[in-house]
């Protein structure tokens, strides 16, 4: 039992070290990488232009859209997160635990991050107060924490972005899921982005079928 035990925790130990690698070099490269194209954005943004297969009315609509879709992304996951996070930190004031400003902030600052998340800071008080034998104090911060905390980013985020992306929440919040699974953190960008760009491609087809410019 016990060497079962050790060999599931070593196990469980490597796993954990190989993702939390993989998660710090795709962190450093996505920083690297952006490092250059922001440098280099004009030029990037020239070459792109021209090998576009678009009139450049359309190439100037499909850039607008590029820009809208990741300004929306950006500034609904910063408002989700400060939702997140003065939530989490109303509760810990209801319940009466230490600093809960201090700890309302960090949880905003954890939950901009897809692979951490409030969590990190409503589990561990959870488990303190349990282990306090304040049960019913635990009880409330889990469930506070795991349904509403942690529900409102399934909520609000599908509603913030697509509003500004002029989508219904249903298919914002499926480019959201379809992305995270497909591409993993950065797939909350990646997927409306591929959504709303595909949309306006095949808007921009439809157009020209209509005009008869495609034959």
């Amino acid at each position: 039992m016990m060497a079962s035990l050790a060999t599931w925790l070593s196990n469980a130990g490597a796993t954990f070290v190989k993702g939390s690698m993989l998660q710090v070099a795709e962190v450093f490269l996505t920083f690297y990488m952006l490092f250059y194209f922001l440098r280099d954005r004009t030029a990037v943004a020239r070459l792109s232009r021209d090998w576009m297969p678009l009139e450049s009315i359309d190439t100037e609509r499909l850039f607008q859209r590029v820009f809208d879709t990741v300004h929306a992304t950006v500034y609904g996951t910063l408002a989700v997160a400060a939702v997140q996070g003065s939530l989490g930190g109303l509760m810990f004031w209801i319940l009466g635990l230490s600093t809960p400003l201090l700890w309302g902030v960090v949880m905003s600052l954890l939950s901009v991050v897809p692979v951490l998340g409030s969590f990190i800071v409503w589990i561990p008080a959870a488990v303190l107060l349990a282990l306090d034998g304040d049960w019913g104090k635990a009880l409330i911060l889990t469930g506070w924490g795991g349904i509403v905390v942690g529900g409102i980013d399934n909520v609000l985020r599908p509603m913030f972005v697509g509003n500004q992306l002029r989508l219904h929440t249903i298919p914002a919040f499926i480019s959201m899921l379809g992305g995270l699974a497909l591409f993993g953190p950065p797939g909350f960008i990646l997927g409306p982005l591929a959504v709303t760009v595909t949309l306006l491609l095949v808007e921009i087809w439809a157009v020209g079928e209509r005009s008869g410019s495609h034959k």
